[in-house]
């Protein structure tokens, strides 16, 4: 508990809320653990609640009627996620489900609300994150718009593995990830992945991703 406690204190919202609430919500959670692939919710369940990722990932996927899927977002270790169907009572727009094995909490839309009602600094702090999270739709729309798949991919690329310590980086995604991620298909995907290779801007193998050159990834991303 005392571990959950320190991750919540350090969290945008839940640094906002007194000891006392934070103890209550550290009590009240429900713990779940996922493997990979395995679903916390669908699109379009009714699903008033708050996600907190302690470890792993979870990704927010909306799935067209045709069944393909596009990854808007991911939730990494220490992010929130709140839920549509608290504020508006209507069903959940996407499908959450962990990438790897991801541990999360959650709780109801009543223990959540009667916390932050409690501490106005927290309200504040929630309406900046869905403002966030608003903001990085845009950018999702503007490159869905205005950029080639091979500027997506590179932004992706630097996003996810680029550490200026360590230029190689555990490939953590599947092909069908990355394609969703970037609104593109795995064999798209894969043909841009050994371009970039072919051009000497990484290498790639089954089980990592080395950066070569950052910056060549930089101009490509950058260049629409």
């Amino acid at each position: 508990m005392e571990a959950l406690l320190a991750e919540l204190a350090q969290n945008e919202v839940f640094s906002n809320v007194k000891q006392a609430d934070l103890a209550f919500l550290a009590q009240s959670s429900i713990s779940r653990t996922l493997r990979d692939g395995e679903y916390v919710c669908h699109q379009g369940d009714d699903w008033p609640k708050v996600l907190f990722v302690e470890s792993g990932e979870i990704s927010w996927a909306l799935t067209s009627p045709g069944g393909k899927e596009k990854i808007l977002f991911t939730i990494k270790p220490g992010e929130d996620f709140w839920a549509h169907s608290i504020f508006d009572g209507e069903p959940i727009p996407a499908s959450l489900y962990a990438i790897g094995d991801t541990k999360i909490r959650l709780w109801s839309k009543d223990d959540i609300l009667t916390v932050v009602q409690r501490n106005p600094d927290a309200i504040w702090a929630v309406t900046c994150r869905l403002i966030g999270i608003m903001r990085h739709a845009r950018e999702i729309i503007y490159g869905l718009a205005f950029q080639p798949v091979s500027a997506r991919l590179s932004q992706l690329i630097l996003d996810r593995f680029h550490d200026e310590d360590d230029l190689l980086a555990e490939r953590d995604l599947t092909l069908d990830q990355i394609a969703a991620m970037i609104s593109s298909t795995p064999q798209v995907v894969c043909r841009v992945m050994y371009q970039f290779q072919e051009e000497g801007l990484m290498e790639v193998s089954r089980a990592t991703i080395k950066l070569l050159d950052p910056q060549g990834l930089k101009k490509l991303a950058e260049a629409y």
